[in-house]
C-alpha cells in the first residue's frame, strides 16, 4: 500500500526533532514574552448539573512566562456605557508551552484542586468538579502587570500551530477583561487582591449612626454583630438559608467618615430583608441595627441604615417599591423572610 515519505513527512517526526521545536518555543517565549502571573479557578459548592459554582476562589498565583499574540494593544479594545457601567472589552491573546505547563505548573495546580476536595495531593482530578491540570483552563485569571488589569481565560487552543511533526507544542490562550462578580482573592498580592475594591461591583454598605468611634482602614477585616436582641442573625448564605449566625465579617472597600457610611465587599453571610410588621413592606435590613467592629483599626459604629450601595442606572430600589406596592402580606406566616404572597 501506498504511503508518505517517511523522511519527509510534515506530520511524524523523530523525538529529536519534536525537541528540538519545543525547545525553539521556550527559547523565543523566555527572549520576547513577559512574566504573567496566572490564577488558577477554584469552585465553591459547584452545581454539577449546571456546572457553575455560586462563589469562586482565587487563592494561587503562579508566575509563567508568555508571548502576548496581539503584541500591538488590545484586541476589540473599545469601552462600552452599560446600564450598569462602563464596560471594557479589551482583549489578549496569550502563548505558554506546553511541556514548561506540564513540568512546572501542572503538579501545583493537581495538588491545590485535590486538597481543596480532600483527596491525597498525587490522586487524579475530577472534571465533574470542574477540575484539571492537563492545560490552562476556561474560567482562570491572568494578571496583565502592565495596566494591573486582569484577564479571565475565555478559550485555550491546543492544536496551533497543527501538529508540527505530530505534536503540539504552545497553548493558546484568549483572553477578556476579567468583570469582578463577587469573587474571593487570597493571592497574596496587594495588586490582585485589591480587584473587589477596586471594582464596580455592587458593595454592601452601612450608614452609621453618630457617637461612634475610630476610623476604619481600607481593606481591614470588620466584625458585624447583631444589636437588636441576645439572639444570633438569621441570615442567608451561598448554599441558602442559615439560621443562626453569630457574627458576620467583611472587608472595608470605602469610608465616608463625614458622612458615616462604609461599603464592605465580600460578606461571609449576607443580610436579608425581614417584613416590617407595621406596614408588611419587605424593606427592614437585618443589618439596620447591628455593630461594626473594625479589626486592625479597632473602630466600632452602630449603624442606623444598611443595604446594596447605590451606583449609577441602579433601579433596584424603584423595582423593590413596586413589589412592595403589588405584594400582598400574610402576617401569620410562620416564616418571617418569606411572609408574603
Amino acid at each position: 500500500m501506498p504511503n508518505t515519505n517517511s523522511y519527509f513527512s510534515s506530520t511524524t517526526g523523530y523525538s529529536g526533532e519534536q525537541q528540538l521545536i519545543d525547545s525553539l518555543v521556550i527559547e523565543q517565549i523566555a527572549m520576547f514574552g513577559v512574566d504573567l502571573m496566572y490564577m488558577p479557578r477554584e469552585n465553591i459548592n459547584l452545581d454539577r448539573l449546571l456546572h457553575e459554582s455560586t462563589k469562586d476562589v482565587f487563592k494561587m498565583a503562579m508566575p509563567i512566562p508568555m508571548y502576548i499574540k496581539s503584541f500591538d494593544g488590545y484586541d476589540n479594545s473599545i469601552e462600552i456605557l452599560s446600564k450598569f457601567v462602563v464596560r471594557s472589552s479589551d482583549e489578549l491573546t496569550l502563548i505558554m508551552s506546553r511541556s514548561q505547563w506540564t513540568t512546572y505548573y501542572a503538579p501545583y495546580v493537581k495538588s491545590m484542586y485535590n486538597v481543596q476536595s480532600g483527596r491525597d495531593p498525587l490522586a487524579n482530578n475530577n472534571p465533574l468538579e470542574g477540575q484539571t491540570s492537563r492545560r490552562p483552563k476556561e474560567g482562570d485569571l491572568i494578571f496583565f502587570p502592565f495596566d494591573n488589569g486582569i484577564f479571565e481565560v475565555k478559550y485555550v487552543q491546543f492544536d496551533q500551530p497543527f501538529f508540527q511533526l505530530g505534536k503540539g507544542y504552545i497553548f493558546e490562550m484568549q483572553c477578556e477583561k476579567f468583570e469582578y462578580s463577587g469573587e474571593d482573592f487570597q493571592t497574596g498580592i496587594p495588586q490582585i487582591d485589591e480587584v473587589a475594591a477596586r471594582s464596580e461591583f455592587p458593595k454592601f454598605e452601612f450608614v452609621f449612626e453618630t457617637g461612634g468611634t475610630g476610623t476604619f482602614q481600607f481593606q481591614e477585616r470588620v466584625k458585624i454583630y447583631d444589636t437588636t436582641s441576645l439572639e444570633e442573625f438569621q441570615l442567608h448564605d451561598d448554599s441558602g438559608l442559615i439560621d443562626r449566625v453569630p457574627v458576620v465579617e467583611a472587608n472595608v472597600a470605602t469610608w465616608n467618615l463625614p458622612e458615616r457610611k462604609l461599603g464592605v465587599t465580600d460578606l461571609t453571610d449576607l443580610g436579608a430583608l425581614k417584613p416590617n410588621l407595621e406596614t408588611g413592606n419587605v424593606d427592614i435590613q437585618k443589618f439596620d441595627t447591628s455593630l461594626v467592629v473594625g479589626q486592625t483599626s479597632g473602630a466600632r459604629w452602630t449603624t442606623a441604615k444598611s443595604g446594596q450601595q447605590p451606583k449609577a442606572f441602579d433601579d433596584a430600589d424603584q423595582i423593590q417599591e413596586e413589589f412592595n406596592r403589588i405584594k400582598i402580606y400574610d402576617p401569620t406566616d410562620a416564616n418571617i423572610d418569606f411572609g408574603f404572597y
